[in-house]
């Protein structure tokens, strides 16, 4: 009896001793813990997934990814894996946001999100994303067009402002240029971005002053008789103004002074005012020289022997000669202006700088050239002046324009 007692313990013992190792293996387990992709064994005698993490330091926060879930129950050999969540600060073509990823590199969350490769990234796309904030600002392609010098320019960009575009095209603006939009301002798809070039320009520009006639009585002369006694002199004005160009074309002029630079001297005739009696002859009129320019001290040329033609007679000339040449009336005009101050269309307007005519040629035997008779005949001066015009200015109004810009052609 008391042998078979001491059988059955030393039995049990031995049970006892066996089960002992099955039981420890199921305490004991040996699991693969994965963190942010790198791997780890761990020993552990944890039942579940969120005791594991525990016992390795390791907090599970909401924006997390945990497989299998905390509460699942483990065994040797089970897989955890964790991925811990990273916050992006975003600034998106100016348009800021804030967004969670378990992505390790900016690379894999730019993906996640959906942004091409195209698209310009303030970060290297092969950092690692820290498990605290990453500030990251993301620009995408946009096209826009820019007018500068005349050239129209399609460009897509992912620069940030209208500046940054420019220096890449490599148009620098001067200190008065135009842009339509500031030059800080953020791009925005399919605007039009237009530079103007701004000239400032000063000029200055002279004008002729008239002078005014004096007529003095002179009892010495007969009545109807003229004398110049001293001839008339130009002023002239000069004037400063400045230019605005814009594109090459003049947008504004501004005055910003006048100065007399010589004052006009006035001329001085004697008007004969002693009656003649029957039996004086009748002395030929002396009538006053025209010119344009200060007379140097010669002498005219001699007087002519025959009658000038009316200054109405020598215009009809004119008007038939300038259109055999194909001028119209706007030509005739301008040449009438010019010559009613030239000469008032006498013949024999003499100026004894030398000028002589209706087309005050200097010297007058020039005209020459177009008639022996250059001294009297209308056509043979207007002929000349015609085809002197022609040849320097082009046209009539060609040489008015000089005219009236310099005071003779």
């Amino acid at each position: 009896m008391l042998r078979s007692v001491k059988y059955g313990l030393h039995g049990a013992v031995l049970a006892g001793l066996v089960a002992l190792p099955v039981v420890w293996n199921s305490v004991d387990k040996t699991v693969d813990l994965v963190v942010d992709g790198r791997a780890q064994s761990i020993h552990t005698t944890a039942d579940r997934v969120g005791e594991v993490l525990a016992d390795a330091g390791l907090q599970v926060a909401a924006h997390d990814l945990l497989a299998p879930a905390a509460t699942s129950p483990i065994s040797d050999g089970s897989r955890i894996v964790l991925r811990r969540g990273r916050l992006l600060h975003l600034d998106v073509d100016g348009v800021r946001t804030g967004v969670w990823t378990t992505a390790r590199t900016v690379a894999e969350a730019l993906a996640q999100l959906g942004y091409s490769a195209n698209d310009f990234v303030s970060v290297s796309r092969a950092r690692r994303l820290p498990l605290g904030t990453t500030d990251i600002a993301i620009r995408t392609p946009r096209l826009i067009t820019v007018v500068h010098d005349g050239k129209r320019e399609q460009v897509t960009t992912t620069d940030a402002t209208v500046g940054d575009v420019l220096a890449d095209l490599g148009v620098t603006l001067g200190s008065r240029d135009r842009l339509s939009v500031p030059s800080a301002s953020a791009i925005e798809s399919g605007q039009t971005v237009t530079v103007q070039r701004v000239v400032r320009r000063l000029v200055s520009k002279v004008k002729r002053l008239s002078y005014h006639t004096v007529r003095r009585q002179d009892a010495t002369m007969h009545v109807g008789t003229t004398e110049i006694i001293r001839h008339g002199r130009y002023g002239r004005e000069r004037s400063r103004y400045a230019l605005i160009y814009v594109d090459g074309r003049l947008a504004r002029r501004t005055l910003l002074g006048t100065v007399t630079v010589a004052k006009p001297k006035a001329e001085i005739v004697a008007v004969g005012t002693r009656r003649r009696t029957t039996a004086q002859r009748t002395p030929t009129p002396r009538t006053r020289s025209a010119r344009v320019r200060p007379p140097p001290a010669v002498s005219a040329p001699s007087p002519p022997a025959v009658p000038a033609p009316s200054p109405g007679s020598a215009k009809a000339i004119a008007r038939a000669l300038l259109a055999d040449r194909g001028w119209g009336d706007s030509e005739y005009s301008c040449l009438v202006s010019m010559w009613d101050r030239e000469s008032g269309w006498n013949v024999h307007a003499a100026n004894p700088s030398g000028a002589y005519g209706i087309p005050q040629a200097l010297p007058g035997s020039k005209m020459a050239s177009a008639g022996p008779d250059w001294q009297n005949n209308a056509t043979t001066q207007i002929t000349w002046g015609l085809s002197y015009i022609g040849s320097r200015y082009g046209s009539p109004c060609g040489a008015w324009s000089y005219w009236q810009a310099n005071g003779w052609y």
